[in-house]
């Protein structure tokens, strides 16, 4: 490993662990109310989705979760729209052959992509805008474009494994999330593609198989 590399390393360890010690404190104060802090989502993912399989991860934000998935997947192909997260997300991982770092809006993204993917594919969706630094595109949450893709590509993969973050904001009826679907919509599509599904930390979770 470069010298470089090591040091981005290390300081995005230490950025993490800071942010980590916030988020409990914050979850602890909200009696645990979600969402639930980053480490427990991550845990979700490493035990739910399939074990070396393909990951595809909207929203790459600092990188962290997706440094997290390339230690147990056999490619990462994270999408991220805001130009400045998506540069220092090409720089952390220039080194690393399993991570894709990808620039663009997701619903640009995977027309493209999707069709080139076969195998076990698990789906990490968490590109809605949050506020901040993050992308603000055309809507706050473009998870009906990604899961139409998805259907349109489901043919061609083998297992399956979709999974959406921030459920709790799936309700059009509260001004805040109104670009986002009724989280009746999630259970249909899910429904639809013979999946089964169920929701935890925030997460809704489903899977062909």
């Amino acid at each position: 490993m470069f010298l470089k590399d090591w040091i981005a390393d290390f300081r995005a360890s230490r950025r993490a662990e800071r942010g980590l010690r916030g988020e409990v404190r914050a979850w602890e104060e909200r009696r645990y109310a979600s969402p639930s802090p980053s480490h427990i989502k991550r845990s979700v993912l490493l035990r739910l989705g399939i074990p070396n399989a393909t990951w595809v991860e909207t929203g790459t934000f600092m990188g962290d979760t997706a440094a997290m998935l390339a230690t147990v997947a056999s490619a990462v192909y994270t999408i991220e729209p805001e130009n400045k997260l998506y540069q220092s997300a090409a720089a952390r991982f220039v080194h690393d052959s399993t991570v894709h770092a990808l620039h663009g809006l997701s619903e640009d993204i995977f027309p493209t992509l999707l069709p080139t993917l076969s195998g076990d594919i698990n789906f990490w969706l968490d590109g809605h805008y949050s506020g901040g630094i993050t992308h603000q595109g055309p809507t706050d949450c473009p998870v009906r474009d990604e899961l139409s893709n998805i259907s349109a590509n489901l043919k061609n993969f083998s297992r399956v494994v979709v999974m959406i973050d921030d459920v709790r904001c799936f309700n059009p009826s509260v001004p805040e999330y109104k670009d986002y679907p009724d989280i009746n919509y999630l259970v249909d599509w899910a429904r639809t593609n013979g999946m089964r599904w169920h929701i935890e930390h925030d997460i809704f979770f489903c899977r062909n198989f």
